[in-house]
């Protein structure tokens, strides 16, 4: 290992995590890039994650919180912990490609951006591949191109941490669906990003995610975070644009829990005032006409 290569500090947060932690620890270790530190939080989990967490060496750095805290808490209390000059994520499901640390680490030396992110494999419950979400290489102020297509998958990130250090940048821990979405799109504001026309990570998605357990929250979570923008950010009429398409997408969010829940008519309300926002939104409208179990309503939509 070369004495020049930065320290990347991978945080992985973990709550009764056990099923497939192995494999995404694994998925470190086979990094071709080895200055990196694990810094495993687990968030007093009760199931078979701390043994195999602590199976590893002293590569992995783990912490055992004293109670369960909300996932935006226990990042930002993992991060205290970190010491490197980049930072990383993995959850205990997804998995990181090879190659993926060693390529940012290389982006990220060579440009100003705050934070990198690439494209991702979605996989199963099985880790059969059921699509990939493709970036294109961009690097600048995207903030707007966020506002209008929000693209940056967790687990593909990497941070400057002196960023996160100057500006005291961190997850909100009052959130419960989107810390990520919020810190990030901070950080877009003022600070240039790149993505990368590279697949990095395999991300796990299945109907019983956290995603679907929490669609209650995705709407008010959202507007809060385009509520900050508009404070933080200089107007201008490309972000006014933005703002305005990502506040249809609030709309069409506000269906989803009225889906769950069956009532598709006052969900029609909300999808018809985001109609501008997608062209798919006009199907979903469609659909909500016809006696469609809930359940094949969303998984259609969250597909």
């Amino acid at each position: 290992m070369s004495k020049d290569q930065p320290l990347v500090s991978i945080v992985m947060n973990c709550y009764n995590g056990d099923r497939f932690l192995k494999d995404a620890i694994d998925s470190i270790y086979r990094q071709n890039y080895k200055n990196w530190e694990i810094i495993f939080w687990d968030n007093a989990s009760t199931d078979n994650s701390a043994n195999i967490a602590r199976s590893y060496d002293s590569k992995i750095k783990y912490y055992l919180a004293v109670e369960t805290t909300s996932l935006g808490e226990a990042r930002n209390l993992a991060l205290k912990k970190a010491s490197g000059k980049y930072v990383a994520f993995l959850d205990c499901d997804d998995k990181y490609l090879l190659g993926k640390v060693g390529y940012q680490v290389q982006l990220m030396e060579c440009t100003e951006c705050a934070l990198c992110y690439g494209s991702v494999i979605v996989i199963d419950e099985n880790g059969s591949r059921v699509r990939s979400n493709s970036v294109t290489d961009k690097c600048g102020h995207l903030l707007n191109d966020l506002l209008l297509m929000y693209e940056i998958n967790m687990q593909s990130v990497m941070i400057r941490r002196s960023i996160l250090v100057m500006h005291d940048f961190s997850f909100d821990a009052s959130l419960r669906f989107s810390p990520d979405y919020d810190l990030f799109m901070r950080i877009a504001v003022s600070h240039n990003l790149c993505s990368i026309n590279k697949n990095l990570v395999e991300y796990r998605k299945s109907m019983d995610s956290l995603t679907s357990k929490l669609l209650d929250y995705i709407a008010p979570e959202m507007k809060y975070t385009i509520d900050s923008i508009r404070e933080l950010a200089t107007p201008s009429l490309e972000i006014n644009n933005g703002i305005s398409h990502a506040l249809r997408m609030v709309e069409f969010y506000k269906s989803l829990p009225l889906i769950k829940s069956g009532n598709y008519k006052k969900a029609r309300g909300f999808i018809l005032k985001s109609l501008k926002a997608r062209k798919v939104f006009f199907l979903y409208y469609v659909i909500l006409f016809f006696p469609v179990p809930p359940k094949w309503v969303l998984k259609i939509i969250m597909r």
